[in-house]
């Protein structure tokens, strides 16, 4: 019985001792928002060159992609070849404006990014897919893990908004 309230106890002090140590992390400082507002300006570009070498340099070898349609890869080679694909048939010449709605900290090298995106320049609506005011509005979600070298896509989930449920100006 005895090992039993030691057991509490300690589990009891790792919670209270180690959960403020873990919280100090999780917020976003300025130099972090910079940097992976830095990344996203650059995706952002490269769609608009129709560049999908640049749209995924940052991507790890082993991303998780799913598209608005729900089509789902493993590996950055699926990856650029699904927008190298997209940019030179239904998204050609298209133009991508990404605004980063929230930045969640995991860990302080783990970052939950969502990303409201607004393509513009598409001739028409791809399938299932409704356009919101002339334009595909998307949110985007990308986990991003920081390297020696910087922060890195380990995984990009792209879902259509329903025209219903878009934000209002």
């Amino acid at each position: 019985m005895r090992s039993r309230w030691l057991e509490l106890i300690a589990f009891l002090l790792v919670i209270f001792i180690e959960e403020p140590a873990m919280a100090e992390y999780l917020t976003v400082s300025e130099e972090t928002r910079s940097e992976i507002a830095t990344l996203v300006a650059a995706e952002a570009a490269a769609w608009d060159k129709g560049s999908a070498e640049a749209f995924c340099d940052r991507a790890l070898p082993d991303i998780s992609f799913t598209n608005i349609f729900g089509m789902f890869s493993v590996g950055k080679a699926p990856f650029v070849a699904q927008h190298e694909r997209i940019f030179s048939t239904i998204y050609k010449g298209s133009s991508n404006r990404l605004q980063i709605e929230h930045i969640a900290l995991v860990k302080p090298d783990v970052a939950i990014v969502d990303i409201l995106t607004v393509v513009t320049g598409v001739q028409r609506p791809p399938p299932g897919v409704t356009f919101i005011d002339g334009a595909l509005h998307s949110r985007l979600q990308q986990v991003l893990v920081r390297r020696a070298d910087g922060w890195w896509v380990a995984s990009f989930h792209n879902v259509a908004v329903n025209p219903a449920y878009a934000p209002k100006p």
